[in-house]
């Protein structure tokens, strides 16, 4: 970044809120030093901070027309700040098509520009053209907010490698998780493995979906548990505890060792009502298991209610679905869902 000669520069904008002044003159006054901040032979971070501050004070005020001409003027600036930009992309629609496009196509660096700071990469992030460079240096840092607006944009394809890698993150991430499920072009495979986080509404229209991909499958899958499985997993249960438990179910499964149940973890009970019903636990088991494996998952009266409703709800074969989707795994269940 150059040096600037005039740190000054934009002192007329300060006039922009006066009661005395027409809009007219006002927008006039606002393009004129837009159009001297891109002209300017230098810009200086002090400059280009007093810019920002003055303009986005005055933008509230500002009429569609003026915010398109001032995306016409900023957008090929490499040093308008990712803020302004932001502002006017959110504004108008006219104005938000001129800054994802003009901007990056003739600004090479303005993508390196915006990875730099946190306001630039949530502005990048919503870009209806990333590429997938730019998205692999999003997801690096991990930053929630960013996580989020990619989640939402709907420019992420659900059928890469990154979009994969941001599903991995969903997973933990419950928030994260329903803005994903927010999205209408999710195959039936990532909604089943958010299930968890879904809403009732939701989980049954998961499940619906699902029962219509089991439609096609060539293999069914059974369990038998015997009746020493059946008192280890209570033992197991009576003694609270989760890891033995856990275990038990990634050997009844047929699961790799590596598999993470989590079962405890809040947001994810349901996943033990379902591994459950799998299985082939009556409810008089199951709910022997809810109620001493953890308070958690009995208290209040409603919270054994909902597991029991699940097992109650859930046919095994769904539940078999939905339990690999969301664990990330398969059995010898078939191929898996579309």
């Amino acid at each position: 970044m150059a040096s600037s000669a005039n740190p000054d520069l934009w002192s007329d904008l300060s006039g922009f809120g006066s009661p005395d002044g027409t809009s007219d003159a006002r927008a006039a006054l606002l393009k004129v030093n837009a159009d001297m901040f891109v002209a300017a032979p230098a810009r200086d971070r002090e400059s280009i901070e007093t810019f920002e501050t003055l303009v986005l004070g005055f933008l509230p005020k500002t009429d569609p027309a003026t915010l398109l001409d001032l995306a016409r003027i900023l957008a090929p600036c490499p040093d308008t700040p990712a803020s302004v930009l932001e502002y006017l992309a959110r504004h108008s629609p006219a104005a938000r098509e001129i800054v994802q496009h003009r901007v990056t196509r003739l600004q090479p660096n303005f993508g390196t520009r915006q990875l730099a700071t946190p306001e630039g990469r949530l502005s990048l992030a919503s870009q209806p053209d990333l590429d997938p460079a730019t998205i692999h240096k999003l997801l690096a840092l991990r930053e929630c907010a960013v996580e989020n607006a990619l989640a939402k944009n709907p420019a992420f394809a659900p059928d890469t490698g990154l979009f994969t890698d941001l599903l991995r993150r969903a997973r933990q991430r419950p928030i994260l998780a329903r803005i994903l499920l927010d999205r209408t072009d999710l195959p039936t495979a990532v909604q089943a493995s958010l299930y968890l986080a879904a809403d009732p509404e939701r989980r049954k229209a998961i499940r619906e979906r699902v029962e219509t991909a089991l439609a096609h499958r060539r293999v069914t899958l059974s369990f038998a548990v015997t009746e020493q499985d059946l008192a280890e997993l209570l033992a197991a249960g009576l003694k609270g505890d989760d890891r033995r438990l856990e275990a038990l179910l990634t050997t009844l499964f047929g699961f790799p060792a590596s598999t993470e149940w989590r079962i405890l973890e809040t947001g994810r009970h349901r996943l033990l009502a379902l591994a459950l019903k799998v299985l082939g636990l009556t409810q008089q088991d199951a709910i022997r298991i809810f109620l001493s494996l953890h308070p958690a998952l009995s208290y209040p009266l409603s919270a054994i209610r909902e597991l029991v409703r699940e097992m109650r709800d859930v046919p095994g074969p769904i539940a078999l679905a939905l339990t690999e989707a969301i664990l990330d795994v398969r059995t010898l269940s078939g191929e898996a869902l579309a």
